[in-house]
């Protein structure tokens, strides 16, 4: 029997095969878009824009590979060792009830059913990871494609076309493709077919030894936060011949997509013997089945919680998405200076809206004393370096916002907001706190106040620009620097 905190376990592994593959992707995929320089072009030229699909294609395969090489046995693991746990205690029930089942290595059954779940499992996630590298020739012909005329028709400048184009690439994300055509991302597929694949496989080495041993009744697994649909049979007692009494498969959907052992099911079962001490009393699954948390003062269902987490969670992978196509662009070797500026500004501004997506979950996390699962939100090299250029912005955002510049009176204007402009663009010109804050009480000169009601306040270094009527401070420039 595996309980839901193997299954948690499972899950981590099944995430950590393709953990940063994804963003790599995107990330590869935004380099080669800014490089090429596409949508700079006056002349669509099909042959040099394949050309370089091909060099993508072949890239993506080769990273593809080098994640796949481990494929085979780090799903072997996962399957053998919960394979091996399953019956360890499912067979200490038999031995106690007087049968004598075999080591799951002494039953060539048992062990031909395993290897070849293992094998089939491990092939279609290579092969379906490899789709990824089809997916990513078309994400990148489809942007350059779109900036192209973007900016060819004058709908947008050069920098803007490039930024959008590459977020719609991290939109998308590195994507599988089923035979189906369905689409799913790397993480997800991971996750589903490797948690699905070793419940469904656990299942068939169960019933093959309540086969062997002539057994027929099974007691469910149970736990919190279960899903409607299987909280009303989880916990319960299962007859594999439908005796009467007892559920049949058909009750809970034994075999089917949506029930017991079906995709992504956390339950599992194991022997009961007639009159022997059940797993859970009535009272902890009627607990469970109408256990709710609260959240901002309202009460609501555990499992509608835990779909509120997952959607917290799915944001703020995207948010990952976003920032390593804009890191892309900044990692690149494109010449084009105000393409990487304007990137580095938008960087900034998701930096601070992932930071914004973090807390929140956080604040749901501490209000509703659910578990944090950190898997589900990205680990690795890749994110490692994302995360350190997101903690370089909010260290400036941080710096702001706990100074004493709100309040400030600079020419008589009182400093009564900083805007997010500002944050973004003090980050893209690598400008130092210390010379805004000797700009704005050391200043050398005052611009004229304009149209727009903006003036200038020069200082040493920088230049800030703040709002004579709102007291907001607007952005920045570093000496020098023509304005935008």
């Amino acid at each position: 029997m595996l309980t839901e905190k193997d299954f948690i376990k499972i899950e981590k592994q099944a995430i950590g095969i393709y953990q940063n593959l994804e963003l790599q992707i995107i990330e590869e995929i935004a380099t080669r878009i800014a490089n090429y320089g596409y949508a700079n072009t006056v002349v669509l030229n099909d042959i040099k824009i394949a050309q370089e699909m091909g060099f993508l294609y072949q890239d993506i395969i080769k990273l593809v590979a080098e994640y796949n090489n481990t494929t085979y046995e780090r799903v072997s693991e996962i399957f053998n060792n919960a394979g091996i746990k399953t019956l360890k205690f499912d067979d200490k029930i038999y031995t106690e009830a007087g049968l004598n089942p075999l080591p799951i290595n002494q039953s060539p059954n048992m062990v031909q059913i395993l290897n070849a779940t293992i094998k089939k499992t491990a092939g279609n996630l290579q092969n379906l990871v490899m789709t990824t590298a089809t997916n990513s020739q078309t994400s990148f012909y489809n942007a350059m494609n779109k900036a192209y005329m973007e900016v060819s028709t004058g709908v947008k400048s050069y920098s803007q076309s490039i930024i959008d184009a590459i977020n719609n690439v991290s939109d998308i994300g590195g994507v599988i493709t089923y035979p189906s055509g369905r689409k799913m991302s790397l993480e997800s597929a991971a996750r589903m077919n490797i948690i699905t694949g070793v419940n469904q496989t656990c299942g068939k080495l169960q019933e093959l030894r309540a086969n062997e041993l002539g057994w027929d009744l099974m007691e469910l697994t149970a736990h919190s936060g279960a899903r409607p649909s299987h909280a009303e049979w989880q916990g319960k007692i299962v007859s594999r011949t439908g005796k009467k009494g007892y559920l049949s498969l058909d009750d809970i959907g034994y075999g089917t997509v949506t029930g017991f052992k079906g995709v992504n099911c956390r339950h599992d079962w194991h022997p009961y013997y007639k009159g022997s001490t059940r797993a859970y009393t009535q009272e902890q699954l009627k607990k469970w089945q109408n256990e709710t948390v609260t959240y901002n003062s309202k009460k609501i269902n555990k499992y509608e919680a835990t779909q509120i987490q997952r959607k917290m969670e799915r944001q703020i992978r995207q948010d990952k998405k976003t920032l390593a196509g804009l890191q892309g662009i900044i990692k690149s070797k494109t010449a084009d200076n105000k393409l990487i500026e304007d990137t580095r500004t938008q960087f900034s501004k998701q930096s601070l809206i992932y930071k914004a997506h973090q807390n929140e979950l956080d604040n749901f996390i501490r209000q509703t004393s659910l578990t944090k699962d950190n898997t589900r939100l990205y680990t690795g090299k890749q994110d490692k370096n994302i995360s350190t250029q997101v903690a370089n912005v909010t260290k400036i955002a941080s710096k702001y916002n706990t100074s004493d510049i709100i309040g400030m009176k600079v020419n008589n204007i009182k400093i009564t907001e900083i805007g997010e402009h500002i944050i973004s663009r003090t980050y893209a010109r690598n400008i130092s706190f210390e010379d805004i804050q000797d700009a704005l009480k050391n200043p050398i000169k005052y611009g004229k106040i304009r149209t727009n009601k903006t003036q200038q306040i020069k200082g040493k270094n920088c230049t800030i620009i703040i709002n004579t009527e709102t007291g907001k401070l607007v952005t920045i420039y570093p000496k020098k620097t023509k304005k935008e």
